[in-house]
């Protein structure tokens, strides 16, 4: 048993240093595409950091709304079951006019 969950975890780690560091290469790309006119290599190279650190904080304030709304439908869900609508019933969607399929 430990043999087989250290080779799972072997064989997935590079698979999540891909992935970190893919994002981060998205996030340098985007950057540099916003920077690129910069008149000289300081500069630009500030403007990278700069634009890496809105987009960071874009995203987390995206992944906190969601998990707010997530939060607002889970507890819409809890009041409508208090009050006795059956569950299949109350289930809460994030997006507006979306069902969860059965």
């Amino acid at each position: 048993m430990k043999r087989t969950l250290f080779l799972a975890a072997l064989i997935s780690a590079p698979l999540l240093v891909q992935a970190c560091a893919s994002a981060d290469q998205t996030r340098r790309t985007e950057a540099w595409s916003r920077c690129s006119k910069a008149p000289n290599p300081d500069i630009r190279e500030r403007c990278i950091q700069t634009e890496m650190a809105l987009i960071e904080a874009r995203e987390r304030q995206e992944m906190e709304s969601r998990e707010a709304a997530e939060r607002r439908a889970e507890e819409q869900q809890a009041k409508l079951e208090a009050h006795g609508v059956p569950s299949d019933e109350a289930r809460q969607t994030v997006e507006s006019g979306l069902k969860i399929p059965d």
